[in-house]
C-alpha cells in the first residue's frame, strides 16, 4: 500500500469544486416542484401566518440558494463610542382624540 508523503499531490477521488451530484438532484427537485405550484404555493402561503410563511420559506430556500459564506471582519477601534437612537411615530393622533380635559394617567381601553 503507498503512503502519502508530503508535497504528494492529491490522488482519486473528486476533483476540487465539482458540485455534489446528490445535492444538485435534492435543489433541481424542490425547484422543479416549486416552479410547477407557484400559484398554489402563493395561495397556501397567503393563507398562514406571517410566523409559519416565513419558517417554511425559510426551509425551502436553503436548498435553492447557496448559504452566504459567515464573515467573521474583526474591526478595532479605540475611543469613545455614541450610539444616539431617536423614534419618531409617523401616526399622528387626531384632534377629536386629544381631551385636555381627560385625565392623562388613564388608560383609554
Amino acid at each position: 500500500m503507498a503512503r502519502f508523503e508530503k508535497g504528494q499531490g492529491k490522488i482519486g477521488g473528486r476533483v476540487k469544486g465539482t458540485p455534489n451530484k446528490t445535492t444538485q438532484e435534492i435543489r433541481d427537485a424542490i425547484q422543479n416542484v416549486l416552479s410547477n405550484r407557484i400559484e398554489q404555493l402563493d395561495n397556501d402561503l397567503n393563507k398562514m401566518s406571517p410566523a409559519q410563511r416565513w419558517m417554511i420559506l425559510d426551509k425551502v430556500t436553503k436548498y435553492i440558494m447557496p448559504a452566504l459564506a459567515k464573515n467573521d471582519d474583526k474591526v478595532e477601534h479605540s475611543g469613545e463610542i455614541s450610539i444616539n437612537i431617536s423614534y419618531t411615530d409617523d401616526i399622528q393622533p387626531n384632534e377629536s382624540d386629544l381631551d385636555p380635559e381627560e385625565d392623562n394617567d388613564s388608560m383609554p381601553f
